[in-house]
């Protein structure tokens, strides 16, 4: 299983129930199951297991669902269903999809002066307002001329507003502009045709309003299939762990003091024994650069016939943090969560503080092993980083050189002459000649 999310303003503790078997369940259900399955799995793909529930709480306090981007009346840009572009850094992450994800902290760049991006929507919509965010850094790289058009069909475009020597004044900058009149269309195209002088072109967000109500905020935080996280650094962009799809979960916590949501996932059937293994994925989002890791209490919980939950049986993970929304959350800053104690690298017992370029370019699993007090690991003799090659082989150490004769000398006033080779040491330039 794989799940990505996203908590907005202060922490929540959440937790996605996978059922099985429990009281109060919202499907009908047969007298008499079928015999236990063995073993369940999703990735939320075409052909898998889908949820039972969306955004379906068993219990709840103090969270709803709002956690929309926001900051625009109307804002419809959580309804983009596709991005193309002139160009982008897949190899750096700066994709184009990062321009729809309403992250300030992600962007868009591409190697030129010029470029454009093209969004779909799920169905047209009367856009009055759209909004542009600066990047983090070289405000040389921000549009400064643009046009914003409009498509019924993403072949023919009508332009619904032009700027011209526009400027940000700041970093993360969201600056707003309305249109004309209102325009409905599905496919909207922004074509900068001018930057403020460097050779690349950069932009954080886009979003894209019709300037009515939001209408209400969802009661419930969100649970959906979702096309999967963005903003890292090291993963593509709007796709799941084993696919292109993931599980979003989303909400706000409205309450001012302790708040939680127990949503409904999956009804399954599985028979659970000594040497069951739960597994998943959880990609933390942080909404708008937050640092609080809100999105980080979260765990999968297991609801038993018996009528007990996985969390309520005081278990542990596989470095002994309790499987609990708040247990999860408390271990990035337990104290034994400070020093590494082991490494494994797809499985394999690893020593050395370094990677080999090839795990970097085909990916790999870390798992690290944490302790309350400093270890060995990392201090061994072959453990420090090393010089590589392209092949990933360490190159020989260079031999060394006998050390050179004495330089030459002369009487004070006349000129030294030049060292003959003999005299130059190895990587080091030969000195220059002149008078002592």
């Amino acid at each position: 299983m794989q799940w990505f999310g996203r908590l907005r303003t202060v922490a929540i503790t959440a937790i996605l129930v996978m059922t099985a078997g429990a009281p109060g369940v919202a499907v009908a259900r047969p007298a008499h199951l079928p015999p236990p399955a063995r073993a369940f799995a999703s990735s939320f793909e075409a052909g898998q297991p889908a949820p039972d529930w969306t955004s379906t709480p068993e219990r709840a306090s103090g969270v709803d669902g709002g956690y929309a981007t926001g900051g625009l009346p109307g804002e419809v840009t959580d309804r983009v269903t596709g991005v193309r572009a002139s160009a982008e850094n897949t190899a750096g992450g700066e994709v184009k999809e990062n321009l729809a994800d309403g992250e300030p902290s992600t962007k868009w760049l591409t190697f030129a002066a010029t470029g454009w991006a093209e969004f779909d929507l799920d169905a047209p919509a009367a856009v009055t307002t759209y909004a542009l965010t600066s990047a983090n850094d070289a405000a040389e790289r921000d549009p400064a001329d643009w046009t914003l058009s409009g498509s019924a069909d993403g072949s023919t475009w009508t332009v619904l507003d032009s700027r011209s020597g526009d400027d940000f004044t700041e970093r993360f900058q969201t600056k707003t502009y309305p249109l004309a009149a209102p325009a409905e269309y599905r496919h909207f195209r922004l074509d900068v045709t001018k930057n403020h002088g460097a050779d690349i072109l950069q932009l954080a967000d886009l979003r894209l309003a019709t300037g009515g109500s939001d209408g209400p905020v969802p009661p419930d935080m969100l649970t959906v299939v979702d096309r999967g996280p963005s903003g890292s650094p090291t993963a593509k962009a709007r796709a799941g762990f084993t696919g292109v799809r993931a599980l979003r979960y989303a909400g706000r916590h409205t309450a001012s003091g302790r708040a939680y949501s127990y949503n409904k996932v999956f009804d399954v059937n599985v028979r659970v024994g000594a040497r069951t293994r739960l597994a998943y994925r959880i990609f933390p989002q942080l909404a708008d650069g937050e640092r609080d890791y809100a999105a980080t209490n979260v765990s999968v919980d297991l609801a038993f016939t018996d009528g007990t939950y996985l969390s309520g049986l005081a278990a542990v993970d596989r470095y002994g943090f309790p499987l609990s929304p708040r247990g999860q959350g408390a271990a990035r800053n337990s104290a034994g969560n400070v020093y590494v104690q082991g490494l494994k690298v797809d499985g394999r017992t690893w020593t050395s503080t370094s990677l080999p370029h090839s795990l970097l370019a085909e990916g790999g699993t870390l798992e690290f092993a944490m302790g309350p007090r400093p270890s060995a690991w990392g201090s061994g003799k072959n453990a420090a980083p090393v010089s590589i090659t392209r092949d990933d082989r360490v190159p020989t150490p260079p031999m060394r050189s006998p050390a050179p004769a004495p330089w030459p000398t002369t009487p004070p006033g006349r000129p030294r002459p030049c060292p003959a080779p003999s005299h130059c040491r190895a990587g080091v330039p030969r000195r220059p000649c002149s008078t002592r």
